[in-house]
Parts: structure tokens; C-alpha cells; sequence
């Protein structure tokens, strides 16, 4: 239960953040929310006077359902037939006393009574409770005259035919009832299903809503952990203290049914064979649940990175933001920043700017991480999923020190490390030094159609290769290898995109010149496969200026080979070569200059390493730092 402790002490420390409205950076609304509440998607919208009166009603906006709603343990988890109603906002069934007389059909409990009756007695017990708070008994009085419905008809909120809500808008109702109502545009299924959020209208102040009102929160609060009884040894704490055995859903997203914790199942063998009954496994506290499962789901809509269910996120206790193992070199960097000092912003965006630049960047960025966290400060990592719609699991946990977690960050974004070009911010596409993200790794060694599934275990699989300095898998550089030496099955480019991340992966899984962190062309490199790879580039640019020089615009020999070279490598070579010829005769004199670049790397072979037998990854490290250094040598002279 080492998770669910560090999320409660994550809580614990962020608690001046409970119930505060913050928004991400695509727009999103969060809230930290406090125990025994959750979010509630409102469709309507019911203004009360503090008599107790009909005071307005209207449709709740999409952009503005979302409410924070008091919840007891039983309703927080309801579904399908289940009966329990929450507190104050909820659903028609249960608030509305005149639902039967507009054709609607009650839930009910075991003992008979219907969600109506359910709804009073729970509203009720808190208004008669040391806890109880005027507006709340404002919503009470006026429930009990059981006329919602009828007072939401007269207020064209919704609409009856003969006393019997229409389930559905069509359009032979138009003729009858005018313009579709708006609460058709809102309410997912039929208008009886609408879910009711309440107001009060205070004379002087105003409409005062009961949804996030902080009185109303505490007020409930206090009021629900007075009432719990079920006392025992928490498993998370130590103390003696009030238990769940219900714990919260809905973690990843508002819809989402899988828990984390859940042992409902007592037929099978969920726990049996182990244990008799579901206790014995262990045995958490409502208010350790509560504060764990709340900040967990805070921190993944603050700041998790999620890809088809699977959640990949990172946090810190209290300064909760931290570099995700997933992102790339240029993630790290925080561009809005860098892009509003000038001179940053033109290292950025310079192609000829060094490694040593793009790396006194990263460090700055990582130091503007790591001083907001305090000393020792751990980080924690986890990995969610689920496997079935009721049950969610953990795929990795891991907690670690920030001092270690940053090294290893830092580690592997200075070895898994290339020059990539297909950066872009405000339109501006820029270079940078240093680690793909994750993702991209992975969409580079399968392809960019390739299943979310695949790509997720994949991301998932490379997680401890950054976390935990693991050598990457083998059978992801074997495809990275496959498909970088296949360009012609690719636009132009994605291939571009897919070289410069296959260079960053084999370099790293190599331990490639790890003395030098740069792509710079090395000439006294005597590895066959990085010499091959070099080869294969002069014949590459010595061909295409070739072709542009006759106005044609076409692959080149060495592309079209590439993968047939990559596996024999000197078979075609002498192909690759032949068709060399005329193109060396049209360049005249240029063409003898790139004829000794090859005569000088032919030398530097060893006799027994010059054989047809498949090249590994570092020939992509010569053929693209060759590549580079040809093209920038002719660049140079244009400017001449």
C-alpha cells in the first residue's frame, strides 16, 4: 500500500489546494477535491428561495455541467440498479417527489423504499444534525412538496405530454411544442435521467450556488465522518480509524468504472485460497481512501500522460510538477519561456547551434524542476490500466530519490541523444539536441498506424530504461534498425524523423562515443558498420547533386538499396557503385572529390571486417553524421 500512502501524504501536503478551481494548459478545469465529494455532470439548474419556494430554472450549458457534488460511500460508487442517493444534487429519480405521476418508476432498496424516500431521510438526518446549514434545509423544504417536475414544466425546463415526460425530441413535436427545448441538447438518454443541481436566492448576495461553497463542504464533511462507525486498524496508517470497503471509481475520466481497489467478488477466487474473507487482505481507512484516490485523480487530469487508458504519470509531494520520463528533450525545455527571451530563442531555432548550447539549456531547465522541490524529496512514477471496465491495476510503481531521479533523467537524455529537425513552436519549425520522447520512439519503430495498444507497451516497456538506467529492449532496436533502412516505405519526412530517432536509440544502446555528445562526423571510426554506413552516405549526396544538377528529382541509388544494403552490405555496394559512374562523370572534377572521400574510408577497413555479413546500427550513426557533413561542407561553400 506504498502507493496509496504517498498519494494520501501527497494530499496531505497540497491540502491549501482542496477545492480550488485550477485550469490546465488546454483548458481543462480541476479541482483537488475534499473527502466525500465528487464531480457530477449537472444538465439542470433549480434556484430556490430560502423559504423553501420555487424561486427559477434553467439548462445547464455542457461547458458549465461540471459539479462537485457531497457524496456518501455507498452512492459514490452506485451503478446500474444500484439505489443511494447523494446529498443535496442528484439525479430525478431521487429528488424529484412527482417523478411517478410523470411516468417514471422509482428505484428501491432491499427494505422497499423508493430512491425518493432514500433522498429525504439522508438530506433530512444531516439537517436535524449539529452540522446542518440553512440553505440546505431551504433544499429539503422545498423537495418535500414533491412538485419539481411540475414546477420545471412550468418553467420550460422540460416538456409533458398528458402528464408523461416525452422521452426524446423528434421533429413531428415541432409542430406542437415550437423549437427543441434545450435540455434535449444536454441530457445524454431521456430528460427523466436529467441530474439536478441546486441554488439559493439570498436576498442582497445574490444567487448562491451549494455546489463547491466551502461552508457547505466543510458543514458536510464534519457531518459525514461524525456518522461513520466502522472502526479498525488502517493498513495505510497505522491508526485506528474508520474503514471502507467501497473505493472510489471514475480515477482516469468522469465515465470511468475501473477501481483500483475492489473485492466484491466473493464467488470466485478474487481473494480466496489466500484469505476467508476480503478484510484479512487489508483494510484502509474511508479518509485515507478519500484523500489518495482525490489526489490521484488530480494529479493525472493536471498532468499525466495518457494513451489509450493507460496512464504514464510522474509527480512530486508537494511541488507537484516534474519532467515525465516520457517526453523528449525539447519537452524538458520550457518553451514559452525560451521562446520569450531573444537570445534563447535563437539558439533554438539556429540548425548550426552545438550540442553544449541545447545541453546548458536542459540543465537550466532541470535546475528550475529540481530547486522547488525540497531536499530528499522523492519523486514517485506510476503506471495504470485496466483490463477489465470494473478493474484497474498498477502496472509499475516506483518511488525515487529527486537527487537520483534527476541524474537518471539527465543520464539518459545526454545518451539517448541525437539531432532531431522536426521540432516545431508557433508554426517554427526549429532544431534540438537530445532524447525523442517516448512515444515517438516507439511510433518510429512501428510505424505511425500502428495500434495505441502496441505503442503503449512499448512506452511502457521503455519506462525503466530512463527511470531506472535498464538497456533497451532488443527487439525495439532491431526495428527501429528495419525500418530506418527502409525509407522508400516512407514519405520523405516521417524517414528524416525516424533516422535521427534510430541514430539517438543505437547510440545509446551502443554506448556509442559516449566521450563525445555530439553527431559530429568521427574519421578515425574504424567499426565496419559505421564505415559502411558512411559509404553508403557519400554515395547517397554524390548522387543527388548529380540529379540536381540535371533538373531531376528522384530517389537515389543508395536510398533505393538502403535495405537490401543494410543486410549485404557488400553485394551491394558493387551495385550501388556501378551505377555510380555516370554520375561521377557529370559532376567531372567534384565527382574525383567524392571518389577519394571513398578511396579514404576504404582504407579504413581492416581486410577481414571488408565482408558481405549484416551491418548492426551504427552504420545509420556513419551514414547520417556523413551525410551531415558533406551537406554542411556544400552549404558552406554556396554562402562563399
Amino acid at each position: 500500500m506504498s502507493w496509496l500512502n504517498d498519494l494520501y501524504e501527497t494530499y496531505k501536503e497540497n491540502a491549501d489546494q482542496v477545492g480550488k478551481v485550477q485550469r490546465t494548459s488546454y483548458g481543462k478545469e480541476i479541482v483537488l477535491l475534499p473527502i466525500a465529494h465528487a464531480y457530477q455532470n449537472a444538465q439542470i439548474e433549480v434556484t430556490i428561495t430560502p423559504e423553501g419556494e420555487f424561486y427559477s430554472a434553467s439548462v445547464v450549458p455542457k461547458e458549465d455541467a461540471q459539479t462537485m457534488i457531497p457524496v456518501t460511500i455507498e452512492s459514490a460508487g452506485r451503478a446500474g440498479s444500484t439505489s443511494a442517493p447523494h446529498l443535496i444534487h442528484d439525479n430525478l429519480v431521487y429528488v424529484a417527489g412527482d417523478f411517478e405521476r410523470y411516468g417514471g418508476v422509482y428505484k428501491k432498496n432491499k427494505a422497499g423504499k423508493n430512491s425518493y424516500q432514500m433522498y429525504l431521510e439522508n438530506l433530512q438526518a444531516w439537517c436535524e444534525s449539529d452540522y446542518a446549514q440553512p440553505v440546505v434545509k431551504s433544499v429539503l423544504s422545498y423537495l418535500e412538496k414533491g412538485k419539481l417536475i411540475e414546477d420545471l414544466v412550468q418553467a420550460k425546463v422540460m416538456v409533458e405530454k398528458n402528464q408523461q415526460l416525452i422521452p426524446k425530441w423528434s421533429k413531428e413535436l415541432e409542430a406542437e411544442f415550437g423549437e427543441k427545448p434545450a435540455l434535449f441538447s444536454v441530457v445524454v438518454g431521456e430528460q427523466a435521467t436529467s441530474f439536478v443541481r441546486f441554488a439559493v436566492q439570498e436576498q442582497g448576495t445574490g444567487k448562491r450556488p451549494l455546489w463547491g461553497d466551502s461552508e457547505i463542504i466543510d458543514s458536510f464533511v464534519a457531518y459525514y465522518t461524525n456518522e461513520l462507525t466502522n472502526e479498525g486498524l488502517d493498513y495505510v496508517t497505522g491508526e485506528m480509524l474508520p474503514l471502507t470497503e467501497n473505493h472510489p471509481s471514475k480515477v482516469r475520466y468522469g465515465g470511468d468504472m475501473a477501481k483500483i481497489i475492489s473485492g466484491n467478488d466473493s464467488v470466485n477466487f478474487t481473494y480466496k485460497g489466500r484469505f476467508t474473507d476480503k478484510n484479512q487482505v487489508a483494510s484502509i481507512s474511508y479518509e485515507v481512501s478519500q484523500k489518495g484516490h482525490n489526489a490521484l485523480k488530480w494529479l493525472i487530469g493536471k498532468q499525466a500522460f495518457i494513451l489509450d487508458g493507460r496512464v504514464f504519470l510522474t509527480w512530486g509531494r508537494k511541488e507537484t510538477e516534474v519532467p515525465n520520463p516520457e517526453e523528449s528533450s525539447a519537452d524538458v525545455l520550457d518553451f514559452d519561456a525560451i521562446f520569450a527571451k531573444d537570445e534563447e530563442a535563437e539558439v533554438l531555432l539556429n540548425p548550426d547551434t552545438t550540442h553544449q548550447q541545447f545541453s546548458e539549456l536542459f540543465k537550466k531547465a532541470l535546475n528550475g524542476y529540481s530547486v522547488k522541490l525540497a531536499y530528499h524529496e522523492p519523486i514517485y512514477i506510476m503506471i495504470l490500466d485496466a483490463a477489465t471496465p470494473g478493474r484497474m491495476g498498477i502496472l509499475y510503481y516506483r518511488s525515487i530519490e529527486k537527487e537520483q531521479y534527476f541524474a537518471r533523467i539527465e543520464d539518459w537524455h545526454h545518451t539517448c541523444f541525437w539531432r532531431h529537425t522536426y521540432g516545431s513552436k508557433n508554426k517554427q519549425r526549429y532544431t534540438f539536441w537530445g532524447a525523442p520522447s517516448l512515444r515517438d520512439i516507439a511510433e518510429a519503430a512501428y510505424g505511425s498506424r500502428a495500434s495505441d495498444t502496441l505503442i503503449k507497451n512499448t512506452i511502457h516497456e521503455l519506462f525503466p530504461c530512463v527511470v531506472d538506467g535498464k538497456k533497451i529492449p532488443i527487439n525495439l532496436v532491431r526495428n527501429l534498425l528495419q525500418r530506418a533502412s527502409n525509407p522508400v516505405s516512407m514519405e520523405k519526412w516521417e524517414w528524416e524523423k525516424t533516422l535521427s530517432i534510430a541514430c539517438a536509440v543505437m547510440k545509446k544502446h551502443f554506448n556509442f562515443k559516449e566521450e563525445e555528445k555530439n553527431v559530429a562526423l568521427d574519421k578515425n571510426q574504424k567499426d565496419r558498420s559505421y564505415l559502411f554506413g558512411r559509404m553508403l552516405a557519400v554515395a547517397d549526396v554524390l548522387e543527388e547533386r548529380a540529379l540536381y544538377k540535371a533538373g531531376i528529382n528522384r530517389s537515389t541509388n543508395a536510398i533505393r538499396y538502403m535495405n537490401a544494403f543494410s543486410n549485404h552490405p557488400l553485394k551491394t555496394w558493387r551495385i550501388i557503385q556501378e551505377n555510380l559512374i555516370p554520375y561521377q562523370a557529370r559532376l567531372r572534377g567534384k565527382g574525383s572529390y567524392y571518389q577519394k572521400i571513398l578511396d579514404e574510408i576504404g582504407d579504413s577497413f581492416e581486410f577481414e571486417h571488408f565482408t558481405d555479413k549484416a551491418l548492426d546500427g551504427k552504420y545509420l550513426l556513419g551514414y547520417y553524421s556523413q551525410r551531415a557533413d558533406l551537406k554542411k561542407k556544400t552549404e558552406e561553400k554556396t554562402e562563399e
